[in-house]
């Protein structure tokens, strides 16, 4: 059984805080950000789309398995 489709907004935005509080080196967060993402995979996450700041990985748009988005940042 497949579940239904996300049909309305989220109620409440959760972001994942894996850099820490900036300003950061960016390829330092970069490297903490892909590191945690497989994690979040592992878990049932899928990845929607990456965020860049110019020429640096600013976040990564993930759903939970029940469609529900969330940033790794």
């Amino acid at each position: 059984m497949c579940p239904e489709g996300k049909s309305a907004k989220n109620r409440m935005h959760v972001d994942v805080r894996v850099a820490g509080p900036g300003p950061c080196d960016m390829a330092e967060r970069a490297r903490l950000i892909r590191q945690k993402v497989p994690e979040l995979v592992d878990a049932g996450a899928t990845v929607v789309r990456e965020e860049w700041y110019g020429d640096a990985l600013g976040h990564v748009v993930m759903q939970d398995p029940e469609g529900n988005e969330f940033c790794v940042a």
